[in-house]
């Protein structure tokens, strides 16, 4: 994250509305990084991501870092080892770390969320994985390309990507 968005005054970090950096992910989606390991002393990761219905992340395992979703507008789907949950804006959900897990974005209307990694650094993975907002959306992810970032993040893909 760039210090230039961020204001710092006697130890606290604060972004605002619009600051952080945010990335195209997949067909529709976005994600902006509002907090990660240079921005939290390396205690945690915050991704905030607008996903439009239907959209979603496919199963997979982080070995690493347990996952929590915050719902913020929306209603998601969320599957977490044998349970499938419905969560919808003020609800969390957590899922450890080496459960598999995916979601999917329900309804008629956009999703936005923050994501929660116990684990700080993951937020690279959308910098990554995701694209400029000045640059039109990416077709389906190169499986070749996408199987190297999960792997280099140390997480399991089970599904491919749906879009």
């Amino acid at each position: 994250m760039n210090r230039s968005n961020v204001a710092a005054t006697a130890g606290a970090m604060v972004v605002r509305p619009g600051e952080g950096k945010t990335f195209r992910w997949g067909p529709k989606g976005t994600v902006r990084i509002i907090a990660g390991a240079s921005t939290t002393d390396g205690s945690f990761s915050i991704v905030e991501s607008t996903e439009p219905p239907g959209s979603g992340a496919p199963l997979h395992v982080h070995h690493n870092e347990a996952e929590a979703f915050y719902i913020l507008d929306g209603t998601v789907q969320l599957t977490c080892g044998d349970e499938t949950v419905t969560a919808h804006a003020g609800d969390f959900v957590y899922t450890p770390k080496n459960v598999p897990h995916k979601f999917v974005v329900g309804g008629d209307t956009p999703a936005r969320m923050l994501m929660l990694f116990s684990c700080p650094g993951f937020e690279r993975f959308f910098a990554e994985g995701g694209s400029p907002l000045d640059r039109p959306p990416a077709g389906p992810p190169n499986p070749d390309a996408f199987r190297q970032l999960v792997e280099r993040y140390d997480m399991e893909l089970l599904e491919m990507p749906a879009h």
